[in-house]
């Protein structure tokens, strides 16, 4: 069985060639790197043709002519390979564990070639911390309760597995543009019969350091004065959208399910986001994130009816009390655990 490495790529080269390095490690033999490069401005294409003379695997490597935004250049570096089973990182990413893809390859086998999933991951900047978004080792199954369940798994690109003729039968530039086209695609094709799986094995190497040093932040664009305040519903309407969406056009969407989805984001992710702004002073952008986020600025808050749209937005007051309350430290204390409660 061949793994293509799907590597979404934009300039920070350095950490690219720190990737392809620790990859080298892995002892299984057939694997391919597939680069789709959004017209960086770095010198990305002189460093990739020149380590492609020396490097273990082969690699495959794309250039957009113009920068054509996140989505595109996910779906691309998809496209671009060849193996049967596309394993995608970022350019900060790398494969965590010499053995990785060979046990990844051996579950496979196993199960029967499930269609699309995800790992766990270490987090390298943060000391290697765990992160949990697979409680388990398994085949999760198919249809629209579990795409409801799975579909923040797949938030992060780094560590999502598809068996790449069935990423090419579902794949569309219908949601390029949104940032969120991987989670429309996979509650889509979860939704349309697709078995998804989970791996408990961290087998990603997120947020690889440079001489000990992270770079590139959001914390580092957030707003920490009043006079860069703005309002802001930090993407997480249009993650509603894409995971409605891809309910939706699978024919299986259901007032309960859009009930669930605005559920999710307003029990757990909007909270979370309060006070991880909270805990990097910067109280303005929780402001305007709790502005910004105002349920009744989405359009798809018009899908609930009534009595959904009142339990929506008394939960939306009622957590951001909590969340403006809650110290940051009883927060981090319980974080793992509420994060795991939620996934039961």
């Amino acid at each position: 069985m061949k793994i293509s490495i799907c590597v979404v790529q934009y300039n920070r080269i350095e950490l690219l060639l720190k990737s392809l390095s620790i990859i080298e490690r892995q002892t299984y033999p057939d694997i391919e790197i597939c680069i789709s490069d959004d017209c960086s401005t770095d010198n990305t294409v002189d460093e990739i043709l020149k380590l492609k003379q020396t490097y273990k695997y082969p690699i495959v490597f794309h250039r957009n002519e113009v920068n054509k935004g996140f989505d595109f250049n996910y779906r691309k570096s998809i496209e671009i390979a060849s193996g049967d089973y596309a394993f995608v990182i970022g350019n900060d990413d790398s494969i965590n564990g010499e053995n990785s893809i060979a046990e990844l390859v051996k579950f496979l086998e196993e199960n029967s070639y499930p269609d699309l999933g995800f790992c766990n991951m270490l987090e390298e900047r943060t000391g290697n911390t765990v992160i949990k978004r697979a409680m388990n080792t398994t085949v999760l199954g198919s249809g629209a309760d579990v795409a409801i369940k799975y579909y923040s798994c797949f938030v992060f690109v780094g560590g999502l597995i598809y068996k790449r003729s069935t990423f090419l039968k579902y794949n569309t530039d219908q949601y390029d543009g949104s940032i969120f086209t991987q989670m429309y695609l996979s509650v889509f094709m979860i939704c349309k019969g697709e078995r998804a799986f989970s791996i408990k094995e961290p087998m990603v190497l997120k947020d690889i350091l440079l001489d000990g040093k992270f770079r590139h932040s959001y914390r580092d664009r957030i707003a920490k004065t009043w006079d860069k305040y703005f309002e802001t519903n930090a993407g997480l309407f249009g993650l509603m959208h894409v995971v409605i969406s891809g309910l939706k056009n699978a024919g299986l969407l259901q007032q309960k399910h859009i009930y669930k989805i605005f559920k999710r984001v307003y029990l757990v992710t909007y909270p979370h986001w309060i006070i991880d702004y909270k805990e990097n002073n910067a109280f303005p952008s929780a402001v305007g994130l709790f502005v910004g986020i105002n349920p009744f600025k989405t359009d798809d808050f018009k899908l609930l009816n009534f009595f959904n749209k009142i339990r929506i937005f008394c939960l939306y007051i009622f957590t951001t009390v909590v969340a403006f309350l809650t110290p940051v430290f009883l927060f981090k204390k319980f974080k793992q655990k509420l994060y795991e409660y939620f996934k039961k």
